[in-house]
C-alpha cells in the first residue's frame, strides 16, 4: 500500500540498529564460503514483497531460469520480521545470494558485514552512469558500491480537476499557490478541505512537512534553519485557513487517499504507488497529477530499494549476473508496469509509457533522498520532524522554536 516507504523504512531501521552492537563482537561475519552455500547452482534470493507485489518479482526470475537455465529459489519473508532475519542468518552463515533491502539499510547493512562490497562487479559492469543520481547514492558507502538500485518511486501532487474548477483555482505550481488554493478549496465548498496529507505520529507522519522543507531549500539534517521554519509556518497556515485539515495528524498515506478517493479532499500529496489506488477505488473521478509545488527549489522525496549479494555467498558471480541481467532496460520495461513502480535509472522509457506515472518519473531528476549519516538516522529525524509539526498544530510551539528544537535533536541523535 502507499505508506509503504517511509514507514517500512522507520521499522526497518529501528530493528536494525537495535542489533548493530552485535557486529562489536564479532557476530557478523556473514560466514566463509564454506560455511554458506558454496556454489550449488541455485541462487537463494529474499524478498520482502508479499501478494500482489511479489507475483511480478518472482515471474521475472522464473524468466531469468527459462533464459539461462540458472535455477533461483526466492523465499517471501514479511516485512516486519526480514532484517531481524538477515542479522540471525549473518550469524549463522546462512545469508542469501542476493537479498532485496531497503535503499536507506544499505550502509547499515554493510556496516554490519551482512552485504558484499559489490565495487569490482559495478566498475567492470560500468553502468552507474544510467541510474539517477539520488538512487545511486543509496547504494554507496564509504566510496565503495554495496547496492545496486531496483526500482525508484516518489511524491506528486493528486487533484480533482472538478473540484478545483468549481473553486475557481489552478492546479498550483508554487507552495504560496497551494495556500491559496487549499483555502479556496475549503472556503467554496468544492471539497471539505484542500489538501490531504500524512501527519500521523512517527516517521510516516512527516512525509509532507519533509517535501515541503526540501522545497524552501533545506532537508532532515538542515531542518532547524529557514527552511524548517517555513515548512511549518506554511502547514500551520493551510491548517489555520481549513485547507489543511486538523484530523491529519491522525492520517497514514493509505488515509490521505482514500479522503482524496471519496471527495473530501481535492488534491492529496502521495507516491506513485498510489495511482492504482485511485484508479481502482475511484473509477469515475476527473483526477489527474502535477508535480510538486515548488519554492526555492523543486524537490521530491525518493523510495527506493537495492539488491545486494549476502556475505559470504558462494555464489557471488552467479549472483550478480541475475543482478545485471534484472537491471537490464529491456527487463524493466515488462517488470516495472506491472510492479506499479518506477525505473531508477533513466534509460528505461519503455516502463513509464502511462503519462500518470511520467510526471513521477520526470522528478526524479530533482529526487532527494538520505545518505550517509542522514540515513542511518533517517528514521529517528523523521520522527523528531513530525514531533516539531505536532507541536506547530497543536499550538504548543511556535514554528521557529519548534524547528530549532528539532534541529538539536536531530543533531544529538547524529552525535554531532
Amino acid at each position: 500500500m502507499t505508506r509503504a516507504p517511509l514507514r517500512r523504512t522507520a521499522t526497518a531501521l529501528t530493528a536494525l540498529t537495535a542489533a548493530l552492537s552485535l557486529t562489536a563482537c564479532g557476530v557478523f561475519g556473514g560466514g566463509s564460503a564454506d560455511e554458506a552455500d558454496a556454489g550449488d547452482g541455485v541462487i537463494t534470493f529474499w524478498h520482502y514483497y508479499g501478494d500482489p507485489h511479489g507475483v511480478p518479482l518472482e515471474a521475472m526470475l522464473e524468466r531469468y531460469t527459462e533464459e539461462t537455465g540458472v535455477e533461483v529459489e526466492p523465499r517471501f519473508i514479511p516485512f516486519e520480521d526480514f532484517s531481524r532475519t538477515l542479522q540471525q542468518q549473518a550469524a549463522a552463515g546462512g545469508l542469501p545470494d542476493v537479498a532485496l533491502v531497503n535503499a536507506y539499510e544499505t550502509g547499515q547493512l554493510a556496516g554490519a558485514g551482512i552485504i558484499e562490497d559489490l565495487s569490482a562487479y559495478a566498475d567492470e559492469w560500468g553502468e552507474q552512469d544510467a541510474y539517477y543520481e539520488a538512487g545511486w547514492e543509496t547504494g554507496q558507502v564509504d566510496g565503495a558500491t554495496y547496492g545496486i538500485p531496483h526500482l525508484a518511486d516518489d511524491y506528486a501532487l493528486y487533484y480533482n480537476e472538478d473540484a478545483l474548477a468549481a473553486a475557481g483555482v489552478e492546479v498550483p505550481t508554487t507552495w504560496d499557490e497551494m495556500e491559496t488554493a487549499a483555502a479556496a478549496i475549503a472556503e467554496s465548498g468544492a471539497a471539505s478541505y484542500g489538501l490531504a496529507v500524512s501527519g500521523i505520529e512517527g516517521a510516516e507522519g512527516a512525509t509532507g512537512i519533509l517535501l515541503r522543507t526540501l522545497a524552501a531549500g533545506g532537508d532532515l539534517a538542515d531542518f532547524g534553519g529557514g527552511a524548517g521554519t517555513a515548512a511549518l509556518e506554511s502547514f500551520q497556515r493551510m491548517t489555520a485557513s481549513g485547507g489543511l485539515s486538523e484530523g491529519f495528524l491522525t492520517w497514514n498515506e493509505d488515509d490521505a487517499m482514500a479522503a482524496f478517493t471519496n471527495g473530501e479532499a481535492a488534491m492529496a500529496i502521495n507516491s506513485a504507488s498510489a495511482v492504482n489506488v485511485v484508479r481502482e477505488n475511484a473509477p469515475d473521478l476527473a483526477w489527474n497529477v502535477a508535480p510538486l509545488p515548488a519554492d526555492a527549489t523543486e524537490a521530491t522525496f525518493l523510495s527506493a530499494e537495492n539488491l545486494a549479494i549476502g556475505a559470504g555467498s558462494g555464489d557471488a558471480d552467479a549472483a550478480w549476473d541475475l543482478i545485471e541481467w534484472m537491471q537490464q532496460p529491456s527487463v524493466l520495461e515488462e517488470y516495472l508496469p506491472e510492479r506499479n513502480k518506477l525505473p531508477a535509472r533513466s534509460d528505461v522509457p519503455g516502463a513509464v509509457t502511462d503519462p500518470v506515472r511520467a510526471v513521477f518519473a520526470d522528478q526524479l531528476e530533482n529526487a532527494w533522498a538520505p545518505t550517509g549519516e542522514t540515513a542511518l538516522h533517517s528514521t529517528e529525524a523523521l520522527t523528531i520532524v513530525q514531533q516539531a509539526l505536532q507541536a506547530v498544530i497543536s499550538g504548543t510551539a511556535t514554528p521557529a522554536d519548534a524547528a530549532a528544537e528539532a534541529q538539536a535533536a536531530i543533531d544529538e541523535a547524529m552525535g554531532r
